[in-house]
């Protein structure tokens, strides 16, 4: 295969354990012709001086402020594009790569015209999932009966059950290799998300000029990510953005039937998952999800709202 340059883009903000973890696996993949670039997103330990120091091959852009997970990868896709990269992966940086993990994504997006973005097999990291091994975290998405999305085979242990590459409504954020003629044509991420809905808006907005977004099981990697229990262990934070996000979403992208039933069943599951938070007791998440519809309707986007709620420092 042919071996296109690849700027790779790690968003990095007070989290040198996860950060370094990564840019190390990171030195052992087999792809030839890659940029990794890391972002320190307005860091305030000063880790992204450290980073700097310890991983002199990367290319680093510090930033002064926070501007999310969207605004972040929206520097460093600017970077890579300007500096001879064709195409762009966003990689969540508290991920660990397998050496070969690269390149069947850009097999697959080279493989036709018409491909936005592709993601491959995600794992839970073991040591976040009481050790257990080839714990799936994605293997592609659906949309649920009230609108919202599901990880395909979430929590499932891989048994060669999710092993043939298929079209995806969207690719995760967490690996996602997207093509960079698509992005000059719609832009990056959409920076009113500030976190989280980001990469399916990107995704759906390539769609809607005619591409498409795939999952390759050839390619894998872990994600450090400690699930919390459902309703348990949610942060403000987290449903706060969730929740508001959300709504951007809904109203940029459902027409027609779709929005009618995202008006239908959407404030079921607000019900039942705001009665669930209830249930466990985590009231602070609980008062988010209101908190994060309020400031929709008041129309806070991107970093509006985050300080004032509490929820950000920077």
């Amino acid at each position: 295969m042919e071996y296109p340059r690849i700027g790779i883009v790690l968003v990095h903000l007070n989290s040198y354990g996860d950060t370094s973890l990564c840019l190390k696996s990171l030195r052992n993949m087999t792809y030839p012709n890659a940029e990794v670039i890391v972002v320190d997103n307005g860091s305030t330990d000063a880790t992204g001086e450290r980073l700097r120091k310890e991983f002199p091959e990367v290319t680093h852009i510090r930033s002064e402020d926070n501007f999310g997970f969207s605004g972040g990868n929206n520097i460093g896709i600017k970077h890579a594009l300007s500096n001879g990269c064709k195409h762009v992966l966003l990689l969540n940086n508290d991920t660990i790569v397998t050496p070969s993990f690269l390149e069947p994504l850009v097999e697959r997006l080279e493989s036709e015209k018409n491909v936005a973005a592709v993601s491959g097999k995600i794992y839970y990291y073991p040591a976040s999932i009481n050790g257990r091994k080839n714990i799936i975290w994605y293997a592609g998405v659906y949309q649920k009966w009230h609108t919202g999305y599901h990880h395909i085979g979430v929590i499932e242990e891989d048994k060669g059950q999710f092993e043939v590459a298929k079209k995806v409504i969207y690719a995760s954020g967490c690996l996602m290799l997207m093509n960079g003629e698509v992005i000059k044509l719609i832009g990056g991420l959409a920076e009113e998300y500030f976190i989280y809905w980001e990469e399916s808006d990107w995704c759906l907005r390539a769609k809607e000029i005619g591409y498409e977004c795939w999952y390759e099981p050839r390619s894998v990697i872990d994600h450090n990510f400690r699930s919390a229990p459902f309703g348990r262990g949610e942060t403000p934070f987290y449903m706060y953005m969730q929740m508001r996000n959300s709504f951007v979403f809904a109203s940029r992208h459902f027409h027609g039937w779709l929005k009618l039933r995202h008006h239908l069943f959407y404030p079921l599951y607000i019900l039942y998952y705001f009665l669930t938070l209830i249930r466990y007791r985590n009231f602070r998440g609980a008062k988010a999800i209101f908190y994060g519809i309020i400031d929709y309707f008041r129309g806070y986007r991107g970093k509006q709202g985050l300080k004032e709620r509490g929820y950000i420092k920077n």
